[in-house]
């Protein structure tokens, strides 16, 4: 019977006797492993480690590692865990970590969020890979706002989403298109629009008016709003935190997307939690997480632990430090002449755009041509943020996730290395 079934399912399949021999070269990679770019966060990585090997001192503003210390909360949790057997979490997740984090969500936003509501991924990554699942299916479509966090255009490629980029400037600080510009772009294969709020990477945080707009057209247009708000506390200048849900309580359009890796300084805890109020789009999630098993035992026990014994100072004080390293680091970039910054009014992240022809040259040259006094900096081109590639060409992304004077200091090396760059290249075209 077996053999009867696989027979049918391959009715041309030559006789092995008569099949040509086959070689590697005609053994092709499927569209989807093609399709999905290499990270332009952690694509110099070898180089950066290589200058060091070198002896040089690389300052890494390349990626979003803070270096605040993780709570001792959390690692007191880890300590705590006393099971014989690290076994599955169930797929939800950790019942104690759901609890505290909906009671701590409600304590700061009042959102009436329950256990119902959330369902704990792998870090935030896991939680847009299953709103990507649940609301498109391959060849549909996602509306985002360009530049975007470059893993965004990974998870579209292992899902089969094609992702469509509403362009934003530097010139105008990153603002979001208006509605009248947003609708020419939605088609009939449009699924839902993605927002970054606080944005990775330009820093930009969306007013209420914004989002009241961007709630309004998806409910209109039948469309989902996912919004990852990943740095959600980290915002500036007087701006207050913003959860969505606070503007539209309990929408089933929209699904939230959030994590305590940056909030917490605990990247490598690999915690974040998809949010929805709508129950297909959970319990679609959900079956989708039962597939996977379960996200990490141990690292959720110790964030429920956390949650429950953390002081509020704790946030409190990193987003101090993070107005202190972006002001150190907008007034240094400021000064060097030819570059254009984009304050931040939000995040821990800014784009810079050099008087280089190739930022993604120059940021090679600077770990494998270039130090100063022993020293050099890492930093990530942004044409991998940009769906445009050719609109970040000129243009880098600078996590200020170092302390003050090492951020001023990196930099300072940064300006540097753009002289000596632009005298090898005039000395290059004579």
């Amino acid at each position: 019977m077996l053999r009867g079934i696989v027979e049918a399912r391959r009715p041309c399949r030559p006789s092995r006797k008569y099949c040509t021999p086959v070689t590697m070269s005609d053994i092709q990679l499927s569209h989807r492993a093609k399709k999905t770019p290499p990270s332009p966060i952690r694509r110099l990585a070898g180089l950066a480690q290589s200058a060091e090997e070198r002896g040089a001192h690389v300052y890494r503003l390349n990626i979003g590692q803070p270096d605040l210390l993780s709570p001792p909360e959390f690692l007191e949790g880890i300590a705590q865990y006393r099971e014989a057997v690290v076994a599955y979490e169930t797929s939800q997740g950790n019942k104690g970590l759901v609890d505290e984090w909906c009671r701590s969500l409600n304590a700061d936003y009042n959102i009436g969020i329950t256990d119902q509501q959330m369902l704990i991924t792998m870090g935030a990554s896991e939680a847009l890979i299953f709103s990507f699942m649940v609301t498109c299916d391959p060849g549909d479509e996602i509306l985002i706002f360009d530049p975007t966090y470059a893993n965004y255009i990974g998870f579209a490629a292992t899902s089969g989403v094609r992702l469509v980029p509403l362009p934003c400037s530097i010139e105008e600080q990153f603002a979001i298109p208006t509605r009248e510009e947003i609708e020419r772009f939605v088609s009939p294969y449009t699924r839902a629009v993605l927002l970054c709020n606080p944005n990775n990477p330009t820093g930009a945080v969306c007013s209420d008016e914004e989002l009241s707009m961007l709630i309004d057209l998806c409910r209109e247009r039948g469309l989902y709003l996912i919004v990852d708000e990943t740095y959600r506390e980290f915002v500036y200048d007087g701006l207050k935190p913003r959860c969505i849900y606070q503007l539209a309580p309990k929408d089933p359009h929209i699904i939230v997307v959030d994590s305590l890796s940056k909030r917490f300084s605990l990247c490598g805890a690999r915690i974040g939690s998809l949010i929805t109020w709508n129950e297909e789009i959970r319990q679609g999630a959900f079956h989708i997480a039962q597939a996977r098993l379960a996200a990490p035992t141990i690292e959720q026990h110790a964030a429920a632990h956390m949650l429950r014994t953390i002081s509020s100072t704790y946030v409190g004080r990193a987003h101090a430090e993070y107005v202190t390293r972006r002001d150190a680091a907008v007034d240094a970039l400021s000064a060097i002449p030819g570059v254009v910054v984009s304050s931040p009014a939000g995040g821990f992240y800014l784009l810079a755009k050099l008087p280089v022809a190739d930022a993604e040259d120059f940021a090679s040259f600077m770990l494998t041509d270039f130090s100063y006094k022993g020293a050099t900096t890492f930093v990530a081109p942004a044409a991998g943020f940009y769906m445009h590639r050719e609109s970040g060409r000129s243009t880098i992304r600078i996590a200020f996730v170092l302390k003050e004077a090492d951020t001023r200091e990196a930099i300072r090396v940064l300006g540097e290395g753009l002289k000596e760059y632009a005298r090898r290249s005039a000395a290059n075209e004579r």
